[in-house]
């Protein structure tokens, strides 16, 4: 072997060693990833009154787990503060399966209605 063979092979190696202990470690649990993958939030246009969540229950989170709650509610709470949306919070009206003809091209498990608090009037006697 030359040298120039013997270079590239050590490189190759060191090259491959570092590939396989990043995939190996993996890149861990994200939660923003996992919300964009296992929920959505949805105000239809022809209905903007209404406000929906849809969610999974993937292995990773599933339906009667008190910490993929935890983790769903957190989903919920992020998408309506990154939208600027039921700044007085919110109260899960209902939860139910999708309906056979309701739009569900992401496939999702259950569909939440949620109601957003009515913001307390400003201002008062004074």
């Amino acid at each position: 072997m030359t040298l120039r063979t013997i270079t590239g092979h050590l490189l190759g190696s060191g090259v491959l060693a570092v590939l396989g202990a990043c995939t190996a470690a993996g890149p861990g649990p994200n939660a923003d990833f996992d919300r964009h993958r296992f929920s959505r939030l949805v105000q239809p246009y022809e209905r903007p009154e209404a406000l929906y969540f849809d969610v999974s229950y993937p292995a990773e989170y599933p339906r009667d787990d008190l910490d993929a709650e935890a983790a769903r509610l957190q989903w919920l709470s992020t998408w309506l503060k990154s939208r600027n949306m039921c700044p007085a919070g919110y109260d899960i009206a209902r939860r139910r399966p999708f309906d056979y003809l309701e739009d569900n091209p992401g496939r999702y498990a259950e569909r939440w209605e949620i109601a957003c608090k009515a913001v307390p009037a400003a201002g008062g006697a004074g």
